[in-house]
């Protein structure tokens, strides 16, 4: 295969990722098995068609999987104990062990064991593979696309268009069209802005990301012109047009984030922001006058959006510790599900039906919890404590390794920087929510991670 045809492939490739991530949020969030499975499909005929005329012209991944060295072993070490807790392995077991004593599960609450499996719902942990996979391959898919810096850019740029369409798109829902959710009568978070989200702190997390990459973009221009000072560039003193469209998307995404009244939603994506204001100045060398041009403009943006669009946000303050009660009471009876098999875990997803188990007063028995409300121990309660560690390891290294090379001049500079914040983002608002877990988000961050991913694996191919 000729460069050009490779790189004209990539270039395709990218602006159908683009696509998947332009259209996964439509249908809620894609947070249903049957919007997963059709993913699922489409990523991996997208992989398929790709590998396949990559290898009839004998041509390698641009980044292979032994770059990926021992990130790629851990991912598929996870895959496989998904398949592990699937499979009805305790019918393995000596004659005369009951499955329940085999796996330490409590059976007190009238729930039918999965016959011999790890997981208490073996349908649903076989779905968690499938999306797991469903990441792994488009992760993939976007190191190959991320290795140039024109599809890096292009990349970044669609994704603040799209997440400023979706802001648009949210306010007008609430305020022009009678609160409704895709035309439809809302049956959760009245008053608030959902998007195309059900629940508003998902859609809070989606708005994030993109609040991040927006200010990475302005950010970029920043660190454009002192590049050029650096070099004695003439042109550095010209302010670029697009900058203005990017003030005019971050204002979108803002008053959207804060129309969500989602708290924690607001606190993750302000995280994400300053810590790409920390990297850029980092990147700077902590230059006072660059410095300060963030005060009035963060300032300014923010005190017009609160008045707009954040009073419910600032009202729903007023409760917080009423709900950080019911949260912790949560949280310590997951933290029981955890110490009753902190090994194997109760399987991938099934959450909700472990939960029956050690669900008591004083978490409220009239509402169904399907969710941990935080990441980390809905991983480790799933899938055991090892386990369930090793994505957030490896998230975290990836994070690290971004943010290391962030004071690093070059064309990737942005793709480490984006990556980076949204990093913060997800880890943030886990501690507190799920909005991780649902798919158009963590889409959305795979893309993320892999562009910045590819940004620090690249070695300015050309030819890419």
């Amino acid at each position: 295969m000729r460069t050009s045809r490779q790189s004209g492939l990539n270039d395709l490739l990218a602006r159908v990722i683009l696509v998947i991530a332009a259209l996964a949020p439509i249908p809620l969030g894609s947070n249903r098995p049957f919007f997963w499975a059709v993913n699922a499909l489409i990523i991996g005929l997208v992989g398929l068609v790709y590998v396949a005329t990559l290898r009839g012209a004998r041509e390698p991944f641009r980044i292979g999987l032994g770059r990926l060295w021992p990130s790629a072993a851990l991912y598929a070490a996870v895959a496989i104990y998904l398949v592990l807790q699937a499979l009805p392995l305790g019918q393995l077991a000596p004659g005369g062990i009951a499955v329940s004593e085999l796996l330490a599960v409590p059976t007190g609450a009238g729930i039918a064991l999965a016959a011999g499996a790890i997981s208490l719902s073996p349908n649903s942990t076989w779905l968690m593979l499938m999306r797991w996979v469903t990441c792994g391959v488009l992760f993939l898919l976007v190191l190959q696309v991320g290795t140039r810096a024109h599809r890096r850019d292009l990349m970044l740029n669609v994704i603040v268009a799209i997440v400023a369409s979706y802001a648009i798109f949210g306010l007008a829902s609430l305020l022009q069209f009678g609160d409704t959710l895709l035309s439809m009568p809302k049956w959760a978070y009245e008053g608030s802005a959902t998007g195309t989200f059900v629940n508003r702190n998902s859609f809070a997390t989606f708005l994030s990301f993109g609040a991040v990459v927006t200010v990475t973009m302005l950010a970029g221009s920043f660190v454009r012109q002192d590049e050029g000072e650096e070099v004695g560039d003439d042109r550095r003193l010209r302010v670029d047009p697009i900058v203005f469209v990017y003030l005019l998307a971050l204002a979108a995404i803002v008053a959207a984030l804060l129309a969500t009244e989602s708290r924690m939603g607001a606190f993750a994506g302000a995280m994400g922001c300053l810590s790409v204001v920390l990297l850029t100045q980092r990147r700077l060398r902590w230059r006072r006058g660059w410095y300060l041009l963030w005060v009035p403009a963060a300032l300014v943006v923010l005190g017009a959006a609160v008045y707009l669009y954040g009073q419910g946000l600032v009202e729903r303050l007023g409760s917080q510790a009423e709900a950080a009660d019911v949260r912790l009471d949560l949280y310590v009876q997951v933290i029981e599900m955890i110490r009753a098999r902190p090994l194997l875990g109760y399987g991938g997803g099934a959450f909700e039906q472990a939960f029956h188990l050690f669900h008591h007063l004083p978490v409220s028995p009239d509402l169904v919890w399907d969710r941990a409300h935080n990441t980390y121990l809905a991983l480790w309660a799933e899938l055991g404590l090892v386990a369930g560690s090793v994505p957030i390891l490896l998230v975290g290294t990836a994070a690290v390794r971004l943010a290391w090379n962030s004071s690093r001049a070059g064309s990737g500079w942005t793709g480490r920087v984006a990556a980076t914040g949204a990093v913060v983002v997800a880890a943030t608002h886990s501690l507190a929510d799920f909005s991780l877990e649902i798919q158009a988000n963590t889409i959305l961050f795979v893309i993320l991670l892999g562009v910045g991913t590819a940004a620090r694996m690249s070695r300015r191919n050309a030819h890419s």
